[in-house]
């Protein structure tokens, strides 16, 4: 029964990567971390993918080639508390998704606390000040590689954008902060982001426009800090928009909840397809 298990959590991952094209191994430093054995592969009781111990970031590639391509690519930061990725609701089928509307997507696999670091009794102060350090920089990464081989995969290298999912929110946050010219995000999509930072610096310069979803019953207290951000953004008048819906709770994704959040996707999508045509 347990062969047949783990047999069957691996033929729901493989069926959800089929359409991807290319796995991209981006450079990391793992100094600093503790990780013992190889990535864990996982299916709940809600039917979610949960991959933990990942040591090594890589990014799948989801570029149907066959459609109607706006040129316009979208990196995705799964959530999961820093400890798992939720690869399927967060992030595979968003980039199927995106897909279907002619926008390249690519799912990120960014490093997370190693599994032997589970039962630390200094679990927020490892989440908030440690791992989020090692995983924004994956993204950076990404960004990097996209745009230098943008002739590739057929993406215009000035409309590259990040999004993330509560934990790859804060992802996306961070990355954003402490860009450069050549990692920039061009676009980003804080998903219900559970922000770690308290010290957050916008530059005054450079601001890339943002949306934001959340739901203002969300238990995580992320109602708040995402108006909180939002501000921060028309402050310097940067471009910003933001869903406030009143029910959803937190870590949706495309999970139907028959509440008007349901639609959170589809605004978004048209978001990036009319709002960032420069």
């Amino acid at each position: 029964m347990v062969k047949n298990k783990h047999f069957l959590i691996l033929l729901t991952l493989v069926s959800l990567i089929a359409k991807s094209q290319e796995t991209i191994y981006l450079p990391f430093n793992n100094d600093g971390l503790d990780y013992i054995g190889e990535e864990l592969i996982s299916k709940g009781k809600d039917g979610i993918v949960r991959v933990s111990n990942i040591s090594e970031p890589t990014l799948k590639v989801y570029n149907d080639i066959n459609s109607k391509t706006l040129k316009k690519a979208v990196v995705i930061c799964p959530g999961g508390g820093m400890w798992i990725n939720a690869m399927d609701h967060e992030g595979i089928k968003v980039a199927d998704e995106l897909n279907k509307n002619g926008i390249s997507a690519f799912v990120l696999k960014y490093r997370l606390v190693p599994s032997i670091n589970k039962n630390s009794e200094d679990k927020n102060n490892y989440l908030q000040k440690k791992q989020l350090s090692y995983a924004y920089k994956d993204a950076l990464n990404a960004i990097e590689y996209l745009r230098e081989n943008s002739v590739k995969y057929g993406i215009d290298p000035n409309k590259i954008g990040l999004m993330g999912f509560s934990a790859g929110g804060a992802v996306t946050m961070e990355a954003t902060y402490k860009s450069n010219p050549k990692n920039k995000p061009n676009f980003i999509a804080p998903i219900y982001p559970y922000m770690y930072r308290v010290d957050k610096q916008i530059p005054p310069d450079y601001g890339p426009p943002l949306f934001i979803v959340c739901a203002n019953n969300d238990p995580l207290d992320i109602a708040s800090k995402s108006v909180d951000l939002y501000l921060d953004w028309i402050k310097y008048k940067f471009s910003a928009e933001i869903h406030m819906f009143s029910e959803g709770g937190h870590g949706f994704g495309t999970i139907k909840k028959g509440f008007p959040i349901d639609s959170w996707l589809e605004n978004m999508i048209q978001w990036i397809i009319f709002n960032n045509k420069n």
